[in-house]
């Protein structure tokens, strides 16, 4: 059986839930002072008691816990926001693109597009090539390219200087 005091589904009290969510929102955000005032009645209280009444909350791993799941949640909705944003930007240089009365705003609509994150039109081909190549390699291709060098007449002519 649960008890009274734990009444929000994270295992928290009310209070410990309305600090949470003072913590991760609104204008004390970050603020554990601030999220404290907020959650409890901390009227007659000093600021050095508040501080640690509000450290002992952010040591307590169940708090920690929900403070974490709510910037989770904070940051999912800012990903989904910007992906939002983002794909009425493409839509509407799309339809800018297609519908524009003049030449030069369809023509700087495309150029947009094209410049858009996962577009890139006019970014450079990029190939990349990796190797591993060990000491003993290394050591024997630096011995051939000395080799090498020591025949070329070019480079005996600089040894002769």
């Amino acid at each position: 059986m649960a008890s009274k005091k734990n009444t929000t589904g994270h295992g928290l009290t009310v209070k410990q839930e309305a600090f949470c969510q003072a913590y991760v929102k609104g204008d004390s955000k970050g603020s554990a002072s601030e999220a404290y005032r907020i959650a409890y009645e901390a009227d007659g209280m000093k600021d050095s008691s508040i501080r640690v009444e509000a450290c002992r909350l952010l040591d307590n791993p169940k708090v920690t816990q929900r403070i974490d799941e709510l910037n989770g949640d904070i940051v999912a909705q800012n990903r989904l926001q910007g992906v939002s944003l983002r794909q009425r930007v493409q839509d509407g240089l799309l339809a800018e693109a297609m519908t524009a009365e003049s030449p030069a705003a369809r023509v700087r609509a495309w150029e947009l597009i094209g410049k858009l994150q996962g577009v890139d039109a006019f970014g450079a081909d990029k190939v990349e090539q990796t190797t591993t190549v060990t000491s003993k390699q290394a050591e024997s291709e630096l011995q051939q390219a000395i080799l090498d060098a020591l025949q070329d007449d070019n480079v005996v002519q600089l040894f002769e200087k």
